[in-house]
Formats: C-alpha cells, structure tokens, sequence
C-alpha cells in the first residue's frame, strides 16, 4: 500500500496533465454525488432553466435561451432525473477548465505551467459548487475559455476553421448571456493591439467571423425586437435595484479575488524553501491575454457599480476563467514537480474539507428548496386539480419555484407560467382563457397582479402545509396556496 502511494504521488509531479485530468474528473464525480445524495430537489435557477427550455422560444424574460435549452434536453437525455442537472453542472466547470489548460499549453512549452493554472481554478468557491446548481453561470464558464482558446488559435493559424469556430462560439456566448459582450471588447482590444494581430484583417478569416457569429445571434435579436426587448429590461432592473454605498468596493474587490487567492496559495505550494526557488522571466504574453481578458469587462462592471449601477456579484464568476494563466505567468519562481505536488496536496485537503462542510450542512440544515420532496408539493396540487376538472392541468401558474417543481415532477410536465412573467402571459394566455390554469403561490397575494390582468375572477384558494428536512435536520414547514381558475374565465384583451 505505501508503495502504491509513493508511486501515485511520483507520478502527480511527472505528470501534471494526467493529474490535472484526475483531479477534474473526481471533482466531476464528488459533487455529482453528494447533491444527488444530499438534496431532494432542484433549485429556482434549474427549474427555471427546464422551464425556459420545455418553451422552445428564442428568448426569456430574463436571459438568453441558451442555459434553458442545454439544460431541458440534458435532462430529458437522462431521464429527468435530478442527477442529471447536477452532473451537467459539473461538466460544464470540467469543459471550462479544460479549455483554460488547452488554451494555457500555447502560452508555454514546459509541462507544469499549464496544468498549474487550471488546476488553480479550483481554489475559487466557483469551481467548488455544492451549493449551486446549474443555471446560466455554469453555461459561461465552459464557452468563456473556448472562446479565447479558438481566438487565440485563430490569431495564431489563421486557419477558416478556427475562425468559423471563434465565431461560433461567440455567439452562443450571446445567446447564454448578455455579460458575453464587454469580452467582445476585450477580444477587439487585443485583436488591434498588436500589428502581428491587425494584419489577420487583412484575410478573410475575421469576416468568417463575423458573419457566422451574426448568423447565430439572428434569430434571438429577432425575437428581442418582437417581445420589445424584455430581457433588457430585466437587466435595467436588476441594475437599479438599491445597493449600498460600498458596492464599487464589493464589485472591485470580486474583481481581484481570483488574482489574489490564488496567488497566495500558489505561494504556499512554495514553502519552505521559498527563498531558494529558481526565478524566471516574466511570461508577457500570456499576463496580457489573461488580464486583458479578465480586467477589461471587470473594469466595465466596476464603472458601473461607480456610475451607480447595481452588480450581480456572479457576473464574475466566468471571468475568472483565465485568471490561473495570469497568475502563473507573474509568478517569479519557476515551477517544477516538488511545488505542482504541493499544490495538489493542498487542493486534495481543501476539496476535503469543502466537501465535508458542506455535506454536513446539507444534512444537518433543512432548507425549502433544498429538502422538500417533489411530492409533497406535486401530490396535493394533482388532487386539487381533480376535484376541480377531469381534464389535463393546462398552465400552472404562481411562484417560479412552485410553479417548476409541479411542471418538471409530473408524468403530464404542464407548462409554468411564473407570475410576473410577461413573456410567459403572453405564450400562455389563449390557453388560460380557454381551459383556465392551476393557481400556485406562497401566499394569494402573490397573485394579485395576475388576477387583475385577466379581470379579478374570484378564486377561492386552499393553504396547504407540508413538511420537509434534511437527512438529519428538524423538519419544518413548507406553505402554499392552491386555487382553481375555471376555463373561459379569465378576461384577457
């Protein structure tokens, strides 16, 4: 057994893209298990997903199609079970820093460089989440860093192909979220940065480009133009929601978090014998694709956060893609086996430890929207509906969260219409003037809006309690509403 051990922990440091490939897919695996293990159902940003992605529609209220419709036929590839979701989650993370290393192995020809940057993504909680669940962000960070690999591979070659796959990419970028753009930026910016770069302009490549990229995108400005922009809207929103007066420092010190956290174990990695570390040069090339790539649409955020804009903190978590690269190439020591050792020992123990924390959590701790089985709500409004109608529930329509459990937990999978959702009302309100809906909410007044769109019918709601708990947690109470809209009752104009 100790030479089994002695023997795996040579090879770690002689062969660091073996180790890397180990280590991605074991994380792949863990949290895979423990939150099909440890959790009972999805989460609101999953079942909003599927929901979007059951529509088949171009555009949602708040996002772009793309996260829906990976995330709907995923799930429908696996059988609709939630393993499914929490390993497509994974993947994602895996596809992302796979492309970091592919991208990082041009920047050098040594054998640990590369490997050490990807494998410093794991530091960030971004790469270790238990306790999120597939949603948009998952889907940015496995297409950021196939972006910048087929950009840089483009510049490079100057081959149709990775032109064609540049573009490609950039656009479903687009089509997963809007926070794609300000790295357009940051690609144009190095593209005409450097002359070796601008004489690409010069060949047909950049304009493949382009027009694939456009072509990609098409179908989504379309639909923008027809709903009248919604999801821009929602962005609007978002970004004037009240924040405190310190949220340019949150959104700064977000930026730099990366850097910073990964620098300091990579420096830990070289203790004891710091001192005595081999240097090296500075990696110029690679420092200004990272960071350019990194601080450009970070610096955007952080204007904006000073302009007075609100910022969602996990817009960040895609630029971080690169910011092993970047750390690597500052680094002043050169890197050998002994400190890639290192550096996996101390990711081993913090993986470890991470997993146990939050394995305990989730067993000890009862959350909602964690704990709560899929037919403690289904049941009861698959009762309901059949003391009200013998015919198929048509639309439920309510909370997001609720109103998800009930169409992705049932054979029949009727359509969600989350209440406040224009696009939703306007896909679905032939359908609930006609054959009427399934009303579900926490509390009736949720509804309020809904129902004075459509006339303020009267609806008689019945309250429903159902308990919940984790594997060893206090159980608790989860309450909800449950009303009954009769078809041809809804006035809709």
């Amino acid at each position: 057994m100790k030479d089994l051990i002695l023997r795996f922990w040579r090879q770690v440091g002689d062969n660091p893209a073996k180790t890397l490939f180990f280590f991605v897919i074991a994380s792949v695996g863990l949290w895979t298990i423990q939150c099909s293990l440890l959790q009972n159902i999805q989460s609101l940003d999953t079942l909003e997903a599927l929901t979007w992605g059951a529509q088949g529609e171009w555009g949602h209220f708040k996002h772009p199609p793309l996260s829906g419709w990976i995330g709907y036929w995923f799930s429908v590839l696996t059988g609709h079970g939630d393993w499914g979701l929490y390993l497509l989650s994974q993947l994602c993370l895996a596809i992302g820093v796979w492309f970091a290393y592919l991208l990082g192995k041009e920047f050098w020809s040594d054998k640990y460089s590369a490997a050490t940057g990807a494998l410093l993504l794991y530091v960030l909680h971004y790469y270790n989440p238990s306790w999120m669940k597939y949603s948009t962000y998952f889907v940015e960070i496995a297409l950021r860093p196939i972006m910048a690999y087929f950009f840089f591979m483009a510049l490079k070659h100057n081959r149709l192909y990775q032109w064609g796959l540049f573009g490609l990419f950039c656009g479903l970028g687009i089509l997963a979220k809007y926070s794609t753009v300000p790295l357009l930026f940051a690609f144009l910016l190095i593209f005409f940065w450097r002359k070796e770069y601008r004489v690409k302009a010069l060949s047909i490549g950049p304009y493949l480009a382009f027009a694939i990229f456009l072509l990609v995108i098409a179908p989504h400005v379309n639909w923008l133009v027809e709903h009248d922009f919604p999801s821009f809207k929602h962005v609007e929103n978002r970004m004037a929601e009240e924040h405190t007066w310190y949220m340019p420092l949150i959104v700064t010190a977000t930026a730099l978090y990366p850097l910073l956290a990964e620098m300091g174990v990579l420096l830990l990695a070289c203790f004891p014998h710091w001192r005595d570390r081999e240097r090296k040069t500075l990696n110029r090339d690679a420092l200004f694709w990272a960071l350019t790539l990194t601080l450009i649409p970070s610096a955007v955020y952080i204007l904006l956060s000073l302009l007075g804009s609100d910022i969602i903190l996990m817009w960040f978590c895609s630029l971080a893609c690169w910011s092993g690269i970047a750390v690597v190439a500052a680094f002043p020591f050169k890197l050998n086996g002994e400190i890639f050792r290192k550096l996996f020992l101390l990711l081993v123990i913090y993986t470890a430890c991470l997993f146990i924390g939050t394995s305990c959590d989730l067993m000890f701790s009862s959350r909602s929207r964690l704990h709560t089985r899929p037919e403690a709500v289904v049941n009861p409004a698959l009762d309901f509906w059949q003391k009200h109608s013998n015919k198929p529930i048509p639309v439920v329509v309510g909370d997001r969260w609720l109103t998800g459990v009930v169409e992705n937990y049932t054979k029949a999978r009727p359509p969600a219409c989350e209440v406040d959702d224009i696009v939703y009302f306007d896909l679905y309100k032939e359908r609930i003037a006609k054959d009427g809906a399934l009303l579900l909410a926490g509390e009736p007044k949720e509804l309020d809006g809904f129902l004075a769109q459509i006339g303020n019918p009267e609806i008689e709601f019945t309250f429903y309690r159902v308990p919940y708990h984790a594997l060893r947690g206090r159980t608790k109470k989860l309450r909800f509403v449950l009303g009954y809209l009769p078809p041809n009752t809804a006035k809709i104009e």
